[in-house]
């Protein structure tokens, strides 16, 4: 019993005592700066449950990172590091956004489902090319998924800027979804979309794919090596593309659901860099499905917490980009053993 509860406890050990540091850290610097030091930090981490719209600001904030968190794990343990879910995102936005505006008289759970099935098809799609890439011509997936970032922002700005622009708006945004195309909030908490509770039950289900499936242990065997995999009957390039379509499609179900419950229409730069949040999250979660609920929480408390601590103090909400940084530091450094003393 004692064995199997340090083997549960010693993984948490590294994140825990990264983010105790890295916020110690940062409230040395808010110290030094901020003539308001204790205000500054209980709005960083409090101000988020100071109301319900607050409350709700941070679960609509939760939603994208956990996500695309949950969808950099799944390329994680097929041995692909996927960076490109900025760009997924936002096609995913797109492609929900194109379609609610294409079928504006169909039933609204039809065209809820299709605006969705979209936004997941999309996000797919993208991710599959680089995967594709990958296992049929050894092209370096941090370099395609990196730079299809670039393509699909370009792509989102030309359609939203000449074909679905609504020009009686300011700055570079769609038209207005039909109002039949929003998902439900979540009952008792306006403003908040049934999205995030969709996207938490999908990290068990991530999990007992992951961990508790027979496809979930070739994925992971073709993640930790491709050939030995290969050699006991794993198709593990088949593996690898499955797990980007599957990385993809979270990534657009992020951009679906932003577009469908939150903005309700597409926006230019609506994203604050979720992607690279997203990433960020899941190597803070050592990429274990149940882990990023709670990095994910966490990046959402801090970010929302950000512009609430800039609202009533002097200290900046880059801030919070500061620690960031911090964190993924101290996250990926990993001390040399045996080394001989110089």
């Amino acid at each position: 019993m004692v064995d199997r509860l340090k083997a549960l406890v010693q993984p948490l050990l590294g994140p825990v005592g990264a983010t105790v540091a890295v916020m110690a850290c940062g409230f040395l610097l808010v110290l030094a700066i901020s003539s308001d030091p204790i205000l500054a930090y209980r709005d960083l981490l409090f101000a988020n449950f100071d109301s319900a719209s607050n409350f709700a600001l941070f679960v609509n904030r939760l939603t994208p990172l956990l996500l695309i968190g949950l969808g950099v794990i799944f390329s994680f343990r097929a041995g692909i590091f996927n960076v490109g879910g900025e760009g997924q995102l936002y096609l995913g936005a797109m492609a929900a956004t194109a379609t609610a505006l294409a079928w504006p008289s169909a039933p609204g759970s039809l065209l809820v489902a299709l605006a969705i099935a979209a936004g997941v098809a999309a996000g797919a799609v993208w991710c599959w090319i680089p995967g594709v890439l990958k296992v049929r011509l050894a092209v370096n997936e941090v370099v395609t998924t990196l730079m299809l970032n670039f393509v699909a922002l370009l792509i989102t700005e030309y359609l939203v800027t000449n074909w679905i622009r609504d020009k009686t708006a300011y700055g570079a945004v769609s038209f207005v979804i039909p109002e039949r195309a929003w998902i439900a909030e979540i009952p008792g908490l306006p403003g908040a979309t049934i999205g995030a509770l969709a996207a938490v039950a999908i990290a068990p289900l991530a999990w007992l794919a992951l961990f508790r499936s027979e496809w979930g242990a070739n994925l992971r065997a073709a993640g930790a090596n491709l050939r030995f995999a290969e050699a006991i009957g794993v198709d593990a390039s088949r593996q690898v593309v499955i797990a980007m379509l599957i990385s993809g499609g979270l990534s657009g179900l992020a951009g679906a659901f932003y577009v469908l419950g939150i903005g309700h229409r597409f926006e230019q730069n609506f994203s604050p860099g979720f992607g690279l949040i997203g990433l960020t999250v899941a190597l803070l979660a050592r990429v274990h499905p149940i882990g990023v609920l709670a990095t994910a929480a966490f990046y959402a408390l801090i970010l929302n917490g950000a512009g609430y601590m800039q609202i009533d103090t002097d200290v900046p909400r880059s801030l919070v980009g500061l620690l960031s940084g911090f964190l993924v530091l101290l996250m990926t450094v990993r001390p040399r053993r045996g080394a001989a003393p110089a």
